[in-house]
């Protein structure tokens, strides 16, 4: 797949990946260049340690949709702001040893399920860690 940038595009993308926090989208920075300054796509899948077929995707998103950053969204919480207040006010008071245990208290109380990991991501998201 050819990919030519102009001069312009190329400073664009340099001072893009010098500012970019998300390594996604830096990775993905980085395989536009390096495909404009002759690298193949298993070369750049090597030196990024990713799959040819990603690269090869980084490369249609970008020339078909001048895309750099995924679509990862996450998903919907499952938990209201007033069951999250809720939650966040019954983790103050109360001191659970294992996420399982959170995740059967918010099946119990509020009707919603997580998973072990769905819990666990929850908790970190509002700064909650394992001590």
């Amino acid at each position: 797949m050819k990919l030519v940038l102009s001069c312009e595009e190329k400073a664009d993308l340099e001072y893009r990946h010098q500012h970019e926090r998300d390594k996604k989208i830096s990775d993905r920075i980085k395989a536009v260049l390096l495909r404009d300054e002759g690298w193949s796509t298993s070369k750049i899948a090597q030196a990024l340690r990713l799959h040819n077929d990603t690269i090869f995707r980084y490369f249609v998103e970008y020339i078909e949709l001048n895309k750099l950053a995924p679509n990862h969204h996450g998903s919907e919480q499952k938990l209201n702001d007033d069951q999250t207040s809720e939650l966040l006010a019954h983790l103050k008071e109360h001191l659970y040893d294992k996420a399982r245990d959170i995740a059967d208290y918010v099946k119990l109380t509020y009707c919603v399920e997580y998973t072990v990991a769905g819990m666990t991501d929850w908790l970190k998201r509002h700064k909650f860690s394992y001590k």
